[in-house]
């Protein structure tokens, strides 16, 4: 018995439909409004200038890891001590 497939949406036979492709660097895509309309929200969304955000001093960055470190292992070997 021979495999019977079933036609498309519109009724046409499954060997009527083009064969698909792959898009290669020179395919151009598609225009369209959704795609237009897409493209202008996200223009909005793109912030004109980049500002910085401010960083903490190095000082700072360098000494809170060592002293909370120097703390959290004071804090383990007191606590250890106590139950020793």
């Amino acid at each position: 018995m021979p495999q019977a497939a079933a036609p498309d949406v519109l009724g046409a036979p499954p060997s009527a439909a083009p064969a698909a492709r792959l898009a290669d660097e020179l395919a151009v895509p598609a225009r369209s409004p959704v795609h237009q309309l897409q493209a202008e929200l996200l223009q909005l969304t793109v912030p004109e200038h980049i500002v910085p955000e401010d960083l903490y001093p190095g000082w700072f960055r360098l000494a809170f890891p060592i002293a909370s470190s120097a703390l959290l292992w004071a804090a383990i070997i007191w606590g250890a001590s106590r139950f020793a």
